[in-house]
Order: C-alpha cells, then sequence, then structure tokens
C-alpha cells in the first residue's frame, strides 16, 4: 500500500487484504495478533468483516499496512 498520508477505513483495509495471498493474510494476522496481543480468532473475525475494527486499531494499523512492516 502506497503510503498516501489518507485515513485508513475499514473498507480500506479489507479491500488491502483481499488482494493479498492466502499465506500473506495468515502472516498479517498472525503478527497483528502478536503485536496488540489479541486473539488470533479476534482479528480473522474483522479481517473476514465478522466483526469491525475501532477506529483506535484502524489508527494503529495503519503504519503497518502503508509501510508493509508486517512482511519484514
Amino acid at each position: 500500500m502506497q503510503a498516501n498520508h489518507e485515513e485508513l477505513t475499514s473498507l480500506g483495509l479489507l479491500s488491502y487484504y483481499g488482494k493479498l495471498t492466502q499465506k500473506e493474510k495468515v502472516r498479517l494476522k498472525n503478527f497483528v495478533a502478536r503485536k496488540f496481543d489479541l486473539s488470533y480468532y479476534s482479528v480473522d473475525g474483522k479481517f473476514r468483516g465478522k466483526s469491525n475494527f475501532s477506529a483506535a486499531e484502524l489508527l494503529a494499523l495503519q503504519p503497518i499496512v502503508e509501510k508493509e512492516t508486517w512482511k519484514q
């Protein structure tokens, strides 16, 4: 994702997630779960659209997605 200084939205995050390979999706969810001390299943549900990301979560995820630090 290109850094464009726009605020990340839930829809934008789900769109980004949808373009990833299955292996990348698992890696991203594992990274987020570990970084924020969340259950993998909670993170999985949010990325699948079964529950919503809070504004604070979106704000915290923005640099991770923009810089793709979860791939490092």
